[in-house]
């Protein structure tokens, strides 16, 4: 499922936010790896969606048929949102209780 999502990365998702790659590790986590472009404090920006994001996330995994894979698994989801320089500036974690 990452190297399907890593064929068309990295690609813009909107004027901020720019999909760089996703990524498996042995440890069962799923990560989505963006950067956040365009803005002079990346982190206000996040933290604004920060909330509603998480949320539409647990419900598209709880209930998006295609996403069943990570239901079985009790695979954990990260979104990792970077800044120009690489800086970590939100790790949003959802583990399979809070999608399940």
């Amino acid at each position: 499922m990452a190297a399907d999502l890593n064929i068309s990365a990295p690609v813009m998702l909107d004027q901020y936010t720019r999909f760089d790659r996703a990524a498996v590790s042995d440890d069962n986590v799923f990560s989505y790896n963006y950067t956040v472009l365009n803005i002079s404090n990346p982190d206000s920006l996040i933290q604004e969606v920060s909330n509603s994001l998480k949320d539409a996330i647990r419900k598209e995994f709880s209930t998006n048929p295609q996403l069943q894979f990570f239901r079985k698994n009790n695979v954990v989801i990260e979104y990792v949102y970077k800044d120009e320089d690489s800086n970590i500036i939100r790790l949003l974690k959802i583990n399979p209780e809070d999608y399940q």
